[in-house]
């Protein structure tokens, strides 16, 4: 109730008993505790001084930012005037709210300020080398729809999980959040890059075969068709390890390591087994010039039947190795 608050001030007593000036020199607990008060609260040469706020909510919820912004906004820019020469002082500071909490907002804020350009350098970047070592201008293209694209979406499944509480019917704490809790506002600046690195990891190699094959003499259609089986016991082992590795931090007791690790391992799965076979043979068959586009390819000569026989004596031991010619046979053997 605010109409019961009154302040305290320096030299006159106004409708209180005492002053401040009277409360630092009175003997007695009350002067021992308000000098107390005073020096934690108040600077040595009484420039400044502090005022603690205790919140009637839980600071470590969803309300903590907007309340930071609106107690920031009701702060006067400077006090006025009458306060400043009651103090005997010349100038007052300007008043500014201040905690550790306030700090992990003004963080927050930084944070997500900056991590679009980091976002969006590092996407440049990695592109920019994908294309270098494959000698293919366009292929970063059709990796931003098989890569970036799907990363939206983990994250998209994370917010359902952890903000909107999709799983909480389970009662397994790792895969919901507490009441008054969300998402945590780290997870993506934290596991965006990571999540990008693996996928485009996989997605090199299969892309990589595809190039191979292509080299071959394999039109487009079979050349992604053997890079998906050549490649796919590999990528699924990989794939599978990441993710119970990653996983591992469901374990923990920290919300915030649940979190991340719910994001990077569920990226990591969904990338190996929904991306990876579904996804991008979808979009290297579609315009398919353009995935090698300006290097240029040896006219396509071999087609799916050729491939199935090239497995079946690969199976049967005939093969002697990668990307080799068996001399006579007119097919590259894998």
């Amino acid at each position: 109730d605010s109409s019961k608050l009154a302040c305290l001030r320096w030299n006159a007593s106004g409708d209180l008993p005492f002053s401040a000036r009277e409360l630092l020199a009175m003997d007695g607990d009350i002067g021992e505790a308000y000098r107390d008060a005073w020096r934690r609260l108040m600077s040595e040469n009484r420039a400044s001084s502090m005022v603690v706020l205790a919140p009637p909510f839980d600071p470590f919820g969803e309300v903590l930012r907007p309340f930071v912004h609106v107690a920031r906004a009701a702060l006067p820019p400077q006090p006025p005037p009458s306060n400043s020469a009651e103090l005997g002082a010349e100038d007052v500071g300007e008043p500014v709210l201040m905690s550790s909490l306030a700090i992990v907002v003004d963080i927050l804020e930084v944070a997500y300020a900056r991590f679009p350009y980091i976002l969006t350098g590092t996407i440049l970047l990695v592109f920019l080398v994908v294309a270098i070592a494959f000698r293919a201008a366009l292929a970063p293209v059709k990796m931003f729809f098989t890569v970036v694209m799907p990363l939206a979406a983990v994250f998209g499944v994370a917010v359902w999980v952890y903000q909107m509480k999709g799983l909480h019917f389970l009662g397994i704490p790792a895969l919901t959040s507490a009441e008054g809790a969300g998402f945590y506002w780290g997870t993506p600046i934290f596991t965006c890059t990571i999540i990008i690195g693996l996928a485009l990891d996989y997605d090199i190699f299969l892309f990589a075969r595809v190039v191979e094959l292509r080299q071959m003499g394999f039109d487009n259609e079979a050349s992604v068709r053997g890079a998906i089986v050549l490649t796919g016991p590999i990528i699924t082992s990989a794939g599978l390890i990441m993710a119970i590795a990653l996983g591992g931090l469901l374990l923990c007791d920290v919300p915030a390591n649940n979190q991340i690790g719910f994001v990077m391992a569920f990226g990591v799965l969904v990338d190996t087994f929904v991306i990876r076979t579904c996804l991008v043979p979808a979009v290297l068959t579609l315009a398919s010039g353009l995935n090698y586009w300006p290097q240029r390819m040896p006219d396509a000569t071999k087609t799916s039947r050729d491939l199935d026989a090239l497995f079946c004596e690969r199976a049967a031991g005939a093969g002697p190795g990668p990307g080799s010619d068996r001399e006579g046979s007119g097919r590259g053997d894998l």
